[in-house]
């Protein structure tokens, strides 16, 4: 008997951007349901799924849902927190009024300012830093 691929949520992102993998690396471990698949937008064949910009890739993050919708910023991580078990429920929380109405300007805040929160990677320059890859050193 063959199982079924169970469609997942396909997170876009820049694979060279340090806070994109410092990000990725802590919302791993609570996809314990394996829905979530990430993507580097910078090669060809990805970045030629989505029907976006480059400048808006690198503004915000965007997730193609498993039914196929496009989602970004703020609603992109509430539905992706909303498909990890043990994080449900902060999921339900940023999607519900009034937080949903304060959560777009919020995520806008912390992508400006990302290289300056605390505890997060410095900034990512094209001369010191190269693209993290499964089975590359």
């Amino acid at each position: 008997m063959r199982m079924a691929i169970q469609p997942k949520f396909e997170v876009f992102l820049d694979g060279a951007c340090a806070f994109c993998q410092w990000t990725r690396s802590r919302v791993e471990p609570f996809d314990t349901k394996r829905c979530i698949e990430f993507l580097d937008y910078n090669e060809p064949e990805v970045a030629a799924q989505a029907p976006f910009s480059r400048e808006s890739l690198d503004r915000e993050m965007h997730v193609r849902t498993p039914s196929g919708d496009w989602l970004s910023g703020y609603a992109a991580w509430v539905a992706l927190l909303r498909a990890m078990p043990r994080l449900a429920w902060l999921g339900w929380i940023l999607g519900a009024p009034p937080i949903r109405w304060m959560g777009p300007g919020f995520y806008r805040w912390v992508a400006k300012n990302r290289y300056h929160l605390p505890g997060s990677p410095p900034r990512c320059e094209a001369d010191r830093c190269a693209p993290t890859r499964p089975g590359t050193t």
